[in-house]
């Protein structure tokens, strides 16, 4: 339990100064920065009066029971290392603050409105159909989506911006003197959810390869995210003329478009090149290791299950909040002259 000795000595200031700033001493001559700095630091080492800490056991602070909601099967979700990875942050903050989860798979009985009502709040991740947001938001009045962004003016959500990091990798890949660039795609199709996996990906690919004037159809392939897929697309594409570098829509193509690759007696980066999206923890590990791109998917997990909270204590106007991404630069492309 933090004391005023504590805040005192991360002040650096008197523990007579501490104390008469916590106990709102407007006489004390004191800048309104060094006030301020105090009181932000009694607040995050949690620190409590003598007064609060002998209150009734009703005061402290509440433990919550949370719900989340996952748009894949668990079957689906294991072989997805970024969907995992969203899971764990969201389980990880729940157990560092107290938080009881129950797991909510899409395609599973317990997605009623009866499970709904038993939580206090829901982490949804992925995307769905009107009808399943319909049944949400009678049932759950605090709400934060991952991964998707749908009604704006009702739900929270954290997201990256897909869009502005395929022209990043673009760009990045221009700079290096590539010309001649290629796309290794996923797609699924999800009629319900009236949405296709992959498309933004590969818009933005399409839109910054033709305002660039490098825009070159035979060397779009698109498929499914996964390895196989990858690994099927490259065989396709060596048996035409290869550009210089392939964009791959995830990591998991990546590593199958490696493996056909080196079963072909071709190197990389030297006769094809390869930039993945994901940074799965595999990536570091390959031969040579794979430029990619981080999406700090475990931190996306935490940062709903905060806005989550923020809900139930009360927060009402919505939040979107846009992480950034990072291009993970490793031995896959050549360096630039």
């Amino acid at each position: 339990m933090a004391t005023i000795k504590d805040i005192a000595n991360k002040a650096g200031v008197s523990i007579a100064t501490v104390s008469r700033v916590l106990n709102y001493d407007n006489s004390l001559s004191i800048t309104s920065e060094k006030r301020k700095k105090i009181l932000e630091i009694a607040e995050g080492l949690e620190y409590e009066t003598p007064r609060n800490r002998n209150k009734d056991s009703k005061k402290k602070k509440k433990h919550f029971t949370i719900g989340m909601l996952h748009f894949l099967s668990i079957e689906t979700e294991l072989d997805d290392p970024y969907y995992i990875a969203i899971r764990l942050g969201i389980e990880k903050l729940c157990m560092d603050q107290n938080i009881q989860v129950i797991k909510i798979y899409r395609d599973s009985n317990n997605f009623n409105s009866d499970t709904l009502k038993q939580v206090d709040g829901l982490v949804v991740v992925g995307k769905f159909s009107k009808d399943d947001l319909a049944l949400i938001s009678e049932n759950c009045p605090h709400v934060t989506f991952v991964d998707s962004s749908p009604l704006e003016h009702r739900f929270d959500s954290v997201v990256i911006d897909a869009e502005k990091t395929v022209i990043e990798i673009c760009d990045y890949l221009i700079d290096l003197g590539y010309k001649e660039i290629g796309y290794l795609g996923g797609e699924e199709v999800l009629e319900e959810y009236n949405t296709i996996l992959g498309e933004t990906r590969r818009k933005a690919f399409i839109e910054k390869m033709t305002k660039e004037k490098l825009y070159h159809e035979n060397w779009i392939y698109m498929g499914k995210f996964s390895s196989e897929s990858g690994y099927m697309m490259m065989k396709e594409a060596m048996g035409n003329k290869l550009p210089e570098v392939f964009f791959c829509a995830n990591d998991n193509i990546a590593l199958g478009a490696m493996k056909a690759v080196y079963e072909a007696k071709l190197r990389i980066p030297e006769d094809i090149s390869l930039i993945g999206f994901n940074d799965i923890p595999t990536t570091k590990y390959t031969t040579p290791p794979l430029t990619t791109v981080k999406i700090y998917s475990e931190f996306m997990g935490e940062c709903a299950v905060e806005l989550l909270l923020e809900q139930i204590n009360g927060r009402k106007i919505p939040k979107k909040l846009t992480i950034p991404t990072k291009i993970i630069k490793r031995e896959s492309l050549k360096k630039s002259e």
